[in-house]
């Protein structure tokens, strides 16, 4: 009997899977006589040859071959090996479609193929059947509800069934064929953990196994809770304000916790019993502070909600619910966006946590002694964060004595025109004109007769004194929060041409020239960190970098450049000003050179000889006062 059952059962489900294959061929081949209504490319025969290809790479490319429209998703792991000669593009894809089990759409002339969806298992039956010949019973059952089954069997099988309501929804599971009626009951009770009984007048009653309860949760039976304790005054204790201190040497969790909801007049509720013995000894704490401390190292735990405090073992459910808190984390003074990874992770293990940037809030959820701890850890870092605004001047100074003294003679390759000034120094190039003239005034005085100067004669006359001052000033301000680096850049760019030259060919090489325009920077940078400390002692970290541009060397080429860099760690009082560092340029030039020595003879070395007396001093020197903002 049972070999036939098996044989029929077998061959109802090959039916129905062959069945279902047919249909989806059937639906196929009807969806793809319509495309060809509408596209007729799709008749058009092609030659294709696959070796471990993409389904997806062979349709694009039928579809570019055909000149048909084909969408392709979900076929990027299918690999197809083939090798077609003269085939259809119908043909082809209603092959490939019952090859690789796909499904395929009409829009218009547009085909989409895509993988066919798993059929949807049906849900396991709970069978039951009664014999009323030999009064067995037979059952399949997956975890139908144990008032159910006690309905059926009772219809079936003529019985009365009593069951309580807590184990309603209790879900049974188990397999027996044709066992006596009160065999089949016991063996169900037996394998889903219950017990049953059969009084005189035939009326079988289902209850809980205390034992297999116990040994689910861990050996402990549940008991209900009975308040043992009174605590004294001088034991428990709450102020006006709502602070409580404890000094219990041993008491047990729920009395204490239950007597301080009492006393503080808390909406409470104990989901399980909270059982344990503790001994506290705390001064002047809120409520949620001892609760933690009570709570931990035990397996309990509590969560506030709507005003009401609920109890229990960790991971019980109550309704669906399992004892975890949510907790909104609102921060004052700190941004929430790189809060998260300032908590250790010590604290937010076994925790949830979620950046709410629009309240600047952290929303945590878990276990409410670790959220407490999360938070307790936020408000003592969640503290207003000092401005500091650095005032910065950059003073370059450069000071220049020049003299030049001295009449210098020669003979040129040409005449020369007489040229200079005379104010507000003397700086002339006469001619030989002009210094034959000058002769001429000088001639006839007495038996002075100095002659002409022949027609390249030249004279320099040099009586140059120069004094000069430069001040340049740089005063960027940066503002900063404490902590956070503030950087300034400014400064200038210039370019030059840089030429490559690239020659082909041997025999009669070509010149190819190219050229590209390169950049050079000089910029003022600054960087500067400030740490302000308790007594508004402020430690700076300091880098600041100027450059600048020199004169180029030769027409065409780069820019030269010079920097100058200080890096440096100071602490300041607020509001202080000090003088970070200084770099000074002193050149000095002496130079004269005239005819031996009469070039040594005061005043006389004038009339044979140059002087020349340079002197440079450059400084730089940086300020820096920090002040702070609260």
């Amino acid at each position: 009997m049972k070999i036939i059952k098996l044989l029929l059962l077998f061959t109802f489900v090959s039916v129905s899977i062959s069945a279902q294959d047919t249909l989806q061929n059937i639906t196929v081949s009807q969806k793809l006589r319509e495309i060809v209504q509408a596209d007729s490319s799709f008749y058009k025969e092609i030659d294709i040859a696959a070796g471990k290809s993409t389904l997806t790479d062979l349709l694009r490319n039928v579809a570019m071959i055909s000149g048909v429209n084909i969408s392709i998703k979900g076929a990027e792991n299918i690999i197809v090996n083939c090798n077609f000669t003269g085939l259809k593009v119908v043909d082809l894809i209603e092959f490939l479609c019952g090859e690789y089990n796909l499904e395929v759409t009409v829009t218009g002339n547009i085909l989409s193929v895509y993988p066919a969806r798993p059929p949807v298992p049906e849900a396991p039956k709970n069978i039951i059947e009664y014999n009323d010949g030999n009064q067995t019973l037979s059952f399949d059952l997956n975890g139908d509800k144990l008032i159910n089954l006690s309905k059926r069997i009772a219809e079936k099988a003529n019985v009365n069934i009593i069951i309580p309501q807590s184990m309603y929804n209790y879900p049974v599971y188990g397999y027996a064929n044709n066992m006596p009626i009160d065999d089949a009951l016991q063996t169900l009770a037996s394998v889903n953990g219950l017990l049953t009984n059969k009084d005189s007048k035939g009326v079988w009653t289902f209850s809980q196994n205390a034992a297999a309860g116990a040994a689910e949760s861990g050996g402990r039976t549940s008991t209900p809770y009975i308040f043992k304790t009174s605590f004294q005054a001088d034991q428990l204790s709450v102020d006006s304000l709502g602070m409580i201190t404890a000094h219990i040497g041993q008491g047990n969790i729920q009395d204490i916790i239950t007597e301080l909801c009492n006393k503080i007049s808390l909406n409470h509720f104990f989901i399980t019993p909270v059982d344990g013995q503790t001994g506290i000894y705390v001064n002047n704490v809120d409520f949620e502070t001892l609760i933690s401390v009570i709570l931990s190292g035990t397996p309990y735990s509590y969560y506030e909600e709507n005003g009401i405090y609920f109890f229990g073992a960790s991971g019980v459910a109550n309704e669906g619910r399992n004892i975890t808190a949510v907790k909104n984390i609102s921060l004052v003074f700190r941004s929430v966006s790189t809060i998260e990874d300032v908590i250790p992770a010590n604290i937010k293990s076994g925790l949830q946590i979620k950046t709410f940037p629009d309240l600047n809030s952290l929303i945590v959820s878990g276990d409410q002694r670790l959220i407490y701890r999360v938070e307790s850890f936020l408000k003592s870092i969640d503290k207003p964060v000092p401005l500091v605004t650095i005032e910065i001047i950059i003073a370059d100074v450069t000071k220049s004595d020049i003299k030049e003294i001295g009449i210098g003679m020669g003979i040129g390759n040409s005449p020369s025109a007489t040229s200079g000034t005379l104010s507000p120094g003397i700086d002339m190039s006469l001619g030989a004109a002009s210094v034959n003239n000058l002769i001429n005034r000088f001639n006839g005085f007495g038996s002075v007769n100095l002659g002409k100067v022949t027609p390249n004669f030249y004279m320099d006359l040099k009586l140059l004194e120069e004094n000069g001052a430069i001040e340049m000033l740089s005063t960027p301000r940066l503002s900063t929060l404490n902590g956070h680096e503030a950087s300034l850049k400014s400064g200038e760019t210039r370019y030059y041409k840089e030429v490559t030259n690239n020659y082909y060919g041997t025999q009669n090489p070509i010149q190819s020239e190219f050229y590209s325009w390169k950049n050079i920077e000089a910029n003022l940078s600054i960087k500067i960190t400030p740490f302000v400390s308790i007594d508004e002692k402020i430690t700076l970290e300091i880098e600041i970098e100027q450059s600048e541009f020199t004169e180029r060397e030769e027409e065409g080429a780069p820019p030269g450049s010079i920097t100058r860099s200080f890096k440096s760690q100071i602490t300041v009082q607020n509001e202080d000003m000090v003088l970070l560092g200084g770099i000074d340029k002193n050149t000095k030039e002496k130079s004269s050179r005239g005819i031996p020595f009469l070039a040594r003879i005061p005043v006389i070395k004038w009339l044979f000889g140059k002087t020349k007396n340079n002197k440079v001093d450059r400084k730089l020197n940086v300020f820096i006062k920090p002040t702070i903002i609260h």
